[in-house]
């Protein structure tokens, strides 16, 4: 019983690395599926309409709201968005969100999004853009919070979501930008924007008869 005891601990941290590492691969296979997305995207649409890359940092998630003290030990939300635009005032997209709780657990976000644009002073010199989005994903959880009487419940989640009433985008091809809202993102996110422009699309001279 004794040699039991004392080879436990060592089937448990067997047994917590092992956990450990079907969860990273599980973290790599989506962060990798959702890379993939938005590469796809990019080059099915570049010849048709804009596409546009943001990466921010917002705090006060919906996850580091809604339990309170002691698991709101947050390290912020770090976000990556790549938005097409369908029209000149409508976006289609997907987001990638990071947050860590340290006495929660980590969050890897993945959201698909659409936006609408309800100002935008495109003819003034200094281009302004007011937009409102919503956004509805997948949560990919490592709990943290572990032990003794309590449930790992480490594993991919419906928790993922971002309502945007108001955002501010400042600039043209390359912006600030802030958001307020309520989810993953955080109360308020800001962080700089890139958008690339369509691409011109070059129709062959047409062959004159002979």
């Amino acid at each position: 019983m004794k040699v039991c005891y004392i080879f436990k601990p060592l089937i448990n941290y067997s047994y917590t690395l092992k956990q450990q590492h079907i969860f990273m691969k599980r973290k790599i296979y989506l962060f990798c599926l959702a890379l993939s997305m938005t590469c796809i995207a990019t080059s099915s649409f570049a010849q048709r309409g804009k596409s546009e890359f943001s990466i921010g940092y917002g705090y006060y998630s919906i996850y580091s709201l809604i339990n309170g003290t002691p698991f709101n030990a947050s390290s912020g939300s770090t976000t990556l968005t790549y938005r097409y635009y369908l029209t000149k005032d409508f976006t289609i997209g997907i987001g990638l969100g990071y947050e860590n709780i340290s006495t929660w657990g980590s969050f890897v976000n993945i959201v698909p999004e659409i936006t609408a644009t309800y100002l935008d002073t495109r003819g003034s010199r200094y281009r302004v853009r007011l937009y409102g989005s919503v956004a509805y994903g997948i949560t990919a959880f490592k709990d943290l919070n572990v032990g003794p009487g309590l449930a790992d419940e480490t594993g991919v989640k419906p928790w993922a979501f971002q309502a945007t009433p108001f955002g501010i985008r400042i600039g043209r091809q390359i912006a600030g930008y802030a958001e307020i809202g309520l989810g993953y993102k955080g109360l308020i996110n800001a962080g700089m924007s890139v958008r690339f422009p369509r691409k011109a699309v070059h129709h062959a001279p047409a062959k004159s008869a002979e």
